[in-house]
């Protein structure tokens, strides 16, 4: 996880640690978002480790929306995770799923969410 883009997006002191797709929230995705599963699932990984956005989920305290622009997936993919190392000092995934550009915009200019460059 780009941990020092988080603390630097949110003024956050988290550990340095990976993000993992437990998979009891394989299941909950697919349930939730059954047409989106299959076209998604591929691109996590990679919005994980560069997104071009990073914002507080306000909705469900103690996770981060980590987003960006996926072409290949058909638009922005918003990947959430725990803030809370899990026994294994992993980091988990909540919930990845689509996210239209214009919330993208709308969270920008009331400061939910940072624009990040990673690397």
């Amino acid at each position: 996880m780009p941990i020092r883009a988080i603390n630097a997006a949110l003024a956050l002191e988290l550990d340095e640690g990976l993000a993992v797709l437990i998979p009891a929230i394989r299941l909950h995705v697919l349930r939730r978002h059954p047409e989106d599963y299959e076209r998604l699932l591929p691109h996590v990984a990679s919005v994980i480790t560069a997104p071009q956005f990073i914002g507080d989920d306000f909705k469900n305290p103690g996770k981060v929306e980590l987003i960006a622009r996926v072409p290949a997936a058909g638009g922005p993919l918003l990947v959430a995770v725990d803030l809370t190392m899990n026994q294994h000092g992993q980091y988990e995934v909540r919930s990845f799923y689509p996210v239209a550009e214009e919330k993208i915009q709308g969270r920008l200019s009331k400061g939910y969410l940072k624009r990040v460059q990673i690397g």
